[in-house]
């Protein structure tokens, strides 16, 4: 009975659906307490954030915490400046991938912190 309310639990955890970014799709941010701007591909988004895939051995990790608040520059496309949109955004969880794969990497979890203003 318990394996069944744990796993329950963990199709719960996502209360929207992910949707794989475009090739193209990336964000670019200078994290708290960093010197560097970084350019990250985006691996999924739903309604209320974004997902990072970042190797396990980056830099980035040692810059953000969950709780972390910050701005992206939120790049839609491969094609520079043609759809980019700021979005303030909260680190929600850095965490491994499920199954594990890829191996050496980890899912930073941003999420949306203002509605998005286009309608």
């Amino acid at each position: 009975m318990t394996d069944n309310f744990n796993q329950n639990l963990k199709k719960e955890s996502r209360s929207e659906p992910r949707i794989p970014a475009s090739e193209g799709a990336s964000v670019s941010f200078k994290p708290p307490g960093s010197a560097w701007e970084y350019h990250i591909k985006l691996r999924d988004f739903s309604a209320s954030g974004l997902g990072l895939l970042v190797k396990e051995d980056s830099d980035l990790l040692t810059h953000l915490r969950v709780g972390d608040v910050f701005t992206v520059n939120y790049h839609e496309d491969s094609i520079p400046m043609a759809s980019v949109r700021q979005k303030k955004v909260q680190v929600r969880h850095i965490s491994f991938p499920a199954a594990g794969k890829p191996e050496n990497h980890r899912i930073i979890g941003l999420c949306f912190l203002e509605p998005d203003d286009e309608s």
